[in-house]
């Protein structure tokens, strides 16, 4: 009767360390990239720095700055939105902006995501 206590209580506590570990966790980089009224393309850059580069071509409303900003985001929701549905989670967010003339500018969007494998 002691040892089967004693295996119980070895199988419990095996089970309760086991619970406790944490899956590998995985990391990606996008980079979404938008120059005169268009989202061009993204880079998708994972852990094991292994890249994949997709053309975008979507053209933003440039009718007023509260249209172009409100294309821009739903763009960008629409981008991400795979990523964030097969459980990836924000971890960090960037702009980098560049004037290239006049009102020619450019934006890099950064986006650091994590899922817990």
């Amino acid at each position: 009767m002691k040892k089967l206590i004693i295996l119980v209580l070895a199988l419990i506590a095996g089970h309760i360390v086991s619970a406790q570990q944490k899956g590998k966790t995985k990391y990606m980089g996008i980079s979404i990239f938008q120059q005169a009224g268009r989202i061009d393309y993204m880079i998708v850059t994972r852990t094991d720095s292994a890249q994949e580069i997709k053309d975008l071509k979507i053209k933003l409303g440039l009718a007023s700055q509260q249209k172009a900003l409100s294309d821009e985001d739903s763009a960008l929701m629409q981008v991400l939105n795979p990523y964030y549905s097969k459980g990836w989670r924000l971890v960090s967010f960037a702009v980098d902006n560049s004037i290239f003339s006049g009102q020619d500018y450019s934006q890099t969007f950064r986006y650091y995501l994590s899922k817990d494998e």
